[in-house]
């Protein structure tokens, strides 16, 4: 694996997430004329694996490889592609990597054991852009720096984890990054979102979770994943975030989402207009934040 993929956050330092914070707001400031790396970039590629449906991912991630002078070549999901035929993940990635890319960006499903096809192509950068349940850590890291942008300290946070946490990446990839930065977490929602053995604070209330949050994250319900039939109007009752429900959100704390948002479910539409919410800054720094990450896998070093 190249020291400078990016698969999970239990391998990165605190000091190396402050300098990729660092790097990704001066590119916040970037202007077109500011690339003048652009020349020395010319003809290289970046393979963009999307063996998964995304928005907000593989688009940020098409964007900064724009902006650091490289093309984004694309595989978005099996149609029109070999997959239809039989080929496996596995057999895709080796033939797209023997095109020569000059960095790997995937997302996949559990199956794909994606440390393992790291490992048999050491001189590639892999970046992980959503792996099964396994993790999303490029979405971890622009959810902190969205704080960072805000001028609140990472290691001072408690964030409050509200929903389908049981199956979603995101909350996998959190778990991780806490640990590194020190954040507290802590999660809210039915008993058959959770963990069945959680290993952070659980609030049966959403109230004295948001009473106890700096920033307060829902999470998509995963209808696909759940066997039985959701009350989503219960749901939002219980555990959607709406202005009543956020009168006990602290004035300073911040509300998040890591998109995409069901509406009605997670959260009301108000919930947008609220000052605390920072839902479309961390598609912003999305952006900023995997240019950091595509930069850091083309020098090996941020």
């Amino acid at each position: 694996m190249s020291a400078a993929s990016l698969l999970d956050l239990k391998s990165l330092s605190a000091e190396t997430i402050a300098r990729i914070f660092s790097l990704a707001d001066r590119l916040s400031g970037e202007k077109p004329a500011d690339r003048d790396h652009f020349p020395n970039r010319r003809g290289l590629s970046a393979a963009l694996v999307f063996f998964e449906p995304s928005t907000r991912t593989r688009l940020s991630f098409e964007t900064a490889c724009l902006r650091e002078g490289l093309r984004p070549v694309i595989l978005d999901g099996a149609a029109g592609s070999s997959l239809e035929k039989g080929e496996s993940a596995e057999d895709t990635l080796l033939n797209i990597a023997a095109m020569n890319p000059s960095v790997m960006v995937v997302r996949s499903g559990d199956a794909l054991d994606m440390e393992a096809m790291s490992r048999a192509l050491p001189g590639l950068p892999w970046l992980n852009a959503g792996w099964g349940r396994r993790g999303h850590p490029t979405q971890a890291l622009l959810d902190l720096f969205a704080l960072v942008r805000k001028g609140l300290d990472p290691a001072s946070q408690r964030l409050l984890l509200i929903g389908d946490v049981r199956h979603s990446r995101v909350a996998a990839s959190h778990f991780e990054l806490a640990r590194v930065l020190g954040y507290e977490v802590a999660l809210c929602g039915p008993a058959s979102f959770l963990p069945e053995r959680p290993t952070a604070r659980v609030f049966e209330s959403l109230r004295d979770g948001l009473r106890w949050a700096t920033a307060a994250m829902a999470l998509r319900v995963q209808l696909e994943r759940h066997p039985g039939a959701t009350d989503l109007k219960d749901y939002h009752g219980r555990w959607g975030l709406n202005a009543d429900s956020l009168k006990a959100l602290a004035p300073k704390a911040v509300i998040m989402h890591p998109g995409p948002v069901n509406w009605g479910v997670e959260m009301s539409s108000d919930v947008m207009r609220d000052p605390r919410s920072v839902i479309l800054e961390q598609v912003g720094g999305g952006v900023w934040i995997r240019q950091a990450l595509v930069r850091r896998a083309l020098e090996g070093k941020v």
